[in-house]
């Protein structure tokens, strides 16, 4: 069972991992586009699979790893309840996979349908910047939850 400890510990890291998730996204944005006037819409649909790819992946590896040191120093108690089926790095791998296509998925439709065809190079990175927050937010607790579950999970 979760507790308020448990809780705000995610809360925590869950607001961690979007502040550094949105800085990358905006500091890789403005590299892959930087000399750019302008960026097309083709080619932020194109940065969603690296994008989402490696934010779901670091949101995942990251705290997951950071919880089970914090559990084997007795710093964070683990939750009760069935250990996760798989080990962190399929956990990690599945889900960076999942959200490389759906993100792809996602830019297609929004950006194909919803937005101008070519975006000022200040509103693509803040584009990259608010996505890559939203990604943190999105996996990162749940993810969290197993990693609170997974006292003795192999890496």
């Amino acid at each position: 069972m979760m507790t308020v400890a448990h809780r705000h510990y995610i809360v925590i890291e869950t607001l961690i991992s979007i502040a550094i998730n949105t800085m990358i996204s905006a500091c890789i944005a403005w590299l892959v586009f930087g000399g750019a006037a302008s960026v097309s819409s083709r080619s932020l649909v194109l940065d969603a699979a690296p994008q989402s790819f490696m934010i779901v992946l670091m949101s995942v590896v990251v705290p997951g790893i950071l919880t089970r040191r914090r559990m084997a120093r007795g710093q964070v108690a683990p939750i009760a309840g069935p250990r996760p089926r798989y080990s962190l790095a399929a956990r990690a791998i599945a889900m960076a996979m999942i959200s490389a296509v759906a993100g792809v998925a996602l830019h297609a439709v929004l950006l194909g349908f919803l937005t101008p065809e070519v975006w000022g190079l200040r509103h693509a990175i803040a584009l990259k910047a608010a996505y890559g927050a939203v990604l943190a937010a999105a996996v990162t607790p749940t993810m969290l939850r197993y990693a609170l579950r997974s006292v003795t999970e192999p890496v």
